[in-house]
């Protein structure tokens, strides 16, 4: 970590990278490395930056926003393919005290043209071929603005805008989150001390506020950070093998499509833990990941598997809510998120914004510094999403007496029943646990007929699907939860949104009565 860097009272997410990259000036630095070389203005291509590199670029890159007439406070929309250039606007951005907002690669045209129009930006970084030039009438740059011009550095307080990112759009078209200078940073700060090796490899989609916030931590702890933006698994194993990073970070649709594959242990030697952030992960993808690899134990002796770090979180939160680490020999699963971070108070509340005791299922709350500050341009939301000063997740969870909590479904995702409530997540869960042959599965209600559905990925595309659903169903009912109505298959593809989760108001409408999408 380099000397001094957390006592400075300046440093917060609107600065870390430029403050840390004066602090270790001469000495030895973080290092980014790249699986897509960045191609600069001049024809080089970059396969890796030093800290003074990285400070240097954004510099000028500050220095051609600010000739434009970009000044502080000004929302800038990025929406570029997945590479580094989302990490260089934001650090180029925040050096004037510009606010870049970040739309993730994969978004359509024109949900990405109302978004950039909802927050009111007043430029575009795009390309030709992912946001037309004339589809806003805004300053569009399709190649990163260069000056040599000096830059005068914006001074950030703490509640200073420094990012507007985006939902995932499970539940719709994407929120637009706000982070701040001071709350962005706090989770960093306070797990800064945390050893989890020295080479990280992210599979973080870059536009995604928790990639930054990886970045930012590696960056603290002076370690090197590879950015993996071409995530297919083989090609991920290939980067394991060249790169051997120590820890592997990335949303749960990584580790559940690594799990396809056949793995060979030689490919994940040098991993000794695995962190998710977002959705708590299933049994059985963390179980066959964490048999892999090796790690050392609290007496410093070497042994086999990796350790699992599940983060439970979500866009509107700046760092992890929850985190349950998973060993190779532990048990505790379930839908078990763990106990919250220390900094953080949850709480579990009815219809009535009542507080819950243990075992009782309820809308997940949370109170914490590394809360957003609100839904950009949208107050009313922000406010419908506060009950008694915590802030709602938008998730079904309850806790034990030991105050550990469980999920158990996004509240849009929950099913209303003659025959009372399903929870989605929670029988996902545990049909997955029993039945190995799945890699996948999900659960939901069919708009027309009311009936519900599974649509499973098969491990054998020739299982016998009216079997497997009785067998099923057997293990549901044993299990006092409501058997499935129907089954179909779907592809790993499928229904899925911009940040790799279900997308399971898509399948509602789709699965229709007669069972024409997929194979009845």
């Amino acid at each position: 970590m380099s000397s001094g860097l957390l006592d400075d009272p300046r440093l917060g997410a609107g600065n870390l990278f430029r403050l840390a990259a004066a602090a270790t000036r001469g000495a030895a630095q973080s290092r980014i490395e790249l699986d897509v070389p960045y191609l600069t203005l001049g024809g080089e291509r970059v396969h890796r930056f030093t800290l003074n590199a990285l400070d240097e670029l954004t510099d000028r890159v500050a220095a051609g926003f600010h000739h434009d007439g970009i000044r502080a406070k000004d929302p800038v929309a990025v929406f570029l393919g997945e590479s580094v250039r989302y990490l260089i606007h934001y650090i180029a951005l925040t050096k004037l005290g510009a606010i870049p907002v970040f739309l993730n690669s994969s978004l359509d045209p024109e949900t990405a043209r109302a978004f950039i129009q909802r927050v009111g930006a007043v430029a575009v970084v795009s390309d030709p071929e992912r946001l037309a030039k004339d589809a806003l009438d805004l300053p569009y740059y399709e190649a990163d603005p260069y000056s040599p011009d000096q830059v005068t550095y914006f001074r950030h307080t703490e509640n200073d805008p420094v990012l507007i990112a985006h939902t995932s759009g499970t539940t719709g078209v994407p929120k637009a989150v706000q982070f701040n200078h001071y709350g962005f940073f706090f989770g960093i700060r306070q797990q800064a001390d945390a050893d989890l090796g020295e080479r990280i490899l992210s599979v973080l989609p870059q536009s995604h506020a928790s990639a930054i916030s990886v970045l930012m931590s590696g960056v603290l702890r002076g370690l090197d950070v590879m950015l993996a933006t071409e995530r297919s698994p083989k090609r991920l194993v290939e980067r394991f093998a060249a790169f051997r990073p120590q820890l592997v970070v990335g949303f749960p649709k990584v580790f559940v499509d690594l799990c396809r594959l056949d793995l060979d242990p030689a490919d994940f030697a040098s991993i000794s833990y695995w962190m998710c952030t977002g959705d708590a992960n299933h049994e059985q993808h963390i179980r066959k990941l964490v048999a892999l690899g090796n790690h050392t134990d609290r007496s410093g002796r070497q042994q086999p598997g990796s350790l699992f770090i599940d983060n439970f979180g979500s866009s509107e939160f700046g760092f992890a809510m929850f985190r349950q680490v998973h060993t190779p020999t532990s048990d505790r699963y379930g839908r078990c998120i763990g106990r919250p971070f220390a900094w953080i108070d949850a709480q579990v509340f009815d219809d009535q914004d009542e507080p819950l005791g243990p075992f009782t299922v309820g809308r997940l709350g949370l109170k914490s510094p590394t809360v957003t500050a609100g839904y950009w341009n949208n107050s009313l939301l922000s406010e419908k999403n506060r009950v008694r000063g915590y802030w709602l997740t938008g998730d079904f969870a309850f806790r034990d007496e030991d105050g550990r909590f469980y999920h158990v479904d996004r509240t849009t995702d929950a099913i209303t029943t003659s025959r009372g409530t399903v929870y989605s997540t929670q029988t996902e869960e545990l049909i997955l646990r029993n039945f190995p042959g799945l890699q996948d599965c999900s659960l939901v209600k069919s708009e027309d007929t009311g009936e519900l559905v599974l649509a499973v990925e098969l491990a054998d595309p020739a299982a016998d699907l009216d079997g497997l659903l009785t067998r099923i169903n057997e293990t549901l009912t044993a299990a006092a939860l409501l058997p499935a109505d129907r089954i179909l298959t779907k592809g790993s593809e499928e229904f899925t949104g911009v940040t790799g989760k279900a997308l399971k108001r898509a399948m509602r409408r789709t699965y229709a009565a007669d069972g024409a999408h997929g194979q009845p």
